[in-house]
């Protein structure tokens, strides 16, 4: 049976991208992405509801981010969605979902 893990937001960066090195050398962007979605309530007044979304980028695409990308920058973002589990300091599990981006586009230019 063949699967596909695709995603695409579009929305705006709550902060600079940070670059950072990993431990095998290669480069890495994070940042965190804003998108919104609207609802009605029973009584009809519209809802406003905001989703953060944890974006990492890898290699020569995580080069580019610092330079092209800033805090309320408007962006296109394509990618897969990665679930990773870490210990946190008390030594429960904690579990967190991130894209994985494989193309991004400024949609301010």
């Amino acid at each position: 049976m063949k699967t596909q893990n695709n995603i695409q937001l579009i929305g705006y960066l709550g902060a600079d991208p940070v670059l950072r090195t990993a431990v095998n050398g290669a480069k890495l962007a994070r940042f965190r992405m804003a998108t919104d979605y609207y609802r009605r309530s029973k009584s009809g007044t519209v809802l406003k509801k905001t989703t953060w979304h944890n974006i990492i980028v890898w290699n020569k695409l995580a080069e580019l981010c610092p330079g092209n990308f800033i805090k309320g920058s408007h962006i296109l973002v394509q990618g897969q969605i990665r679930h990773r589990t870490y210990q946190d300091d008390s030594g429960h599990t904690q579990h967190f979902a991130e894209v994985r981006a494989s193309q991004l586009l400024n949609l301010d230019r």
